[in-house]
């Protein structure tokens, strides 16, 4: 990569072996970087922190240029608004539709363009495009499924989106990686002798393994080399994550660059062992998910599944009156005898149904709550636990035969009762008949 002097995220030395003082200074100038961003002219940022040293343009073609610009920054805000709206009113189906465009968009871009991010290495347009190839396959293929979603269940249509974003990854994870090591072959063909004059370093701010971010310093030698009789000054392609360099001060070392833009240079770490392993261990993981998956939906395992939370009832072919997951404790008659068998035993049966509460008068240990039919004998509830008058409630209660051969009120010996908007009872008990 051309060593761009101007570029203010890099530090340049001589020391090998970095000290705590360097190590301290380069990390403030870090972290003082948010402020100079935000009082910088968008051309000087281009240049000093990218490196990116734009050309001098006639006014009319300047015009033209802000005009684009202005364009895609109408595109991107209307895209993000869209977004936003269709979060807020719950339309899941637009937001993959425009969240899959989007995707598409920048792979497509990436294929023709070769650029992943502002600060690349023109060498690396192969890898980039090849990225951008699954993006677009990736994106695409989600769009189609929208499209053609009513063919499926609603979780069939997750599942899916998954299989397909596991099954790409899985391949080019590992492509890519492997494609990077065996670059050399492809991309940096020529080998030159270059002299180490110095080491470029920045900050990385990336999250760890423990969700947690973690700032690390990168670095790079500085090679001074003649290609083609044109001298150049170029960094690795790829820094390397740590502070101090392997080679020294006035040190000539053998380089690998491209042919084609002879300040790309072949970095280290592209062909380290490590990383090449931990894609293809994370590749066949992502792998094993997709057929997992894959056969999960061939067998129609699928189709019962259901979705607790249904955003979008287009997706599902439902109305928005969709009924809601039951909450209530549902109680049946094996609950009922096992934990009332002692109220239960001796009595002819017992019996379930809905009364409705007449009032309540205070007692010794709490109040006591009587119903409209006269039938049922008043219950004692705890304070605070009593039911408003007018409210139905559900009771379970054995029969007096004793009282109801006499004629008397209060025969229907309530033994529990529950509120119906908590509880479902799902036996085969009724009312008593008599």
């Amino acid at each position: 990569m051309h060593y761009y002097k101007d570029n203010v995220t890099w530090k340049f030395s001589e020391e090998q072996i970095l000290s705590e003082e360097g190590s301290s200074e380069l990390l403030s100038e870090y972290y003082d970087l948010p402020r100079k961003y935000m009082s910088m002219d968008v051309r000087d940022l281009n240049r000093n922190f990218y490196g990116i040293k734009e050309p001098e343009l006639s006014p009319e073609k300047e015009a033209a240029k802000r005009k684009r610009a202005m364009i895609g920054i109408v595109l991107g805000m209307l895209v993000f608004a869209s977004l936003i709206v269709a979060l807020i009113i719950k339309e899941i189906l637009i937001f993959g539709f425009i969240f899959s465009a989007v995707f598409l968009f920048a792979g497509v871009s990436m294929i023709f363009t070769g650029k992943g991010s502002i600060v690349e290495s023109a060498s690396r347009a192969y890898i980039n495009r090849i990225l951008g190839v699954f993006i677009s396959l990736g994106a695409a293929a989600i769009i189609l499924l929208l499209l053609f979603r009513s063919h499926f269940s609603g979780a069939e249509v997750f599942i899916l989106m998954v299989t397909i974003l596991f099954g790409l990854s899985g391949i080019a994870l590992p492509l890519v990686f492997i494609l990077k090591a065996f670059s050399g072959k492809f991309i940096y063909t020529e080998e030159v002798h270059a002299v180490c004059k110095g080491y470029v370093r920045c900050v990385d701010r990336s999250e760890g393994s423990n969700h947690m971010m973690h700032t690390f310093i990168q670095t790079s030698p500085l090679f001074s080399y003649t290609y083609n009789g044109v001298s150049y000054e170029a960094v690795y392609d790829e820094f390397e994550t740590k502070k101090n360099s392997d080679i020294a001060l006035g040190q000539t070392v053998p380089i690998r660059i491209d042919p084609r833009h002879p300040e790309g240079v072949q970095s280290p770490v592209v062909t380290h062992p490590g990383v090449i392993i931990f894609a293809c261990v994370m590749g066949l993981l992502f792998l094993g998910a997709t057929v997992f998956m894959g056969t999960y939906l061939a067998k129609g395992s699928a189709k019962n599944m259901t979705v607790e939370t249904k955003w979008n009832p287009e997706i599902y072919g439902e109305s928005d009156e969709s009924e809601s997951v039951s909450t209530k404790l549902q109680i049946t008659d094996a609950m009922m005898e096992e934990a009332f068998a002692e109220d239960i035993k001796g009595a002819d049966g017992w019996y379930c149904e809905l009364v409705t509460v007449s009032g309540h008068e205070e007692a010794q240990n709490g109040i006591r709550e009587s119903y409209t039919d006269a039938a049922f004998c008043s219950v004692i509830c705890p304070k605070g636990k009593e039911h408003e008058v007018g409210k139905q409630v559900l009771v379970f209660y054995t029969v007096d035969q004793d009282l109801l051969s006499e004629g008397g009120a209060g025969y229907k010996r309530i033994f529990t009762f529950g509120d119906p908007d908590e509880v479902d009872y799902i036996g085969s008990h009724g009312a008593y008949p008599g």
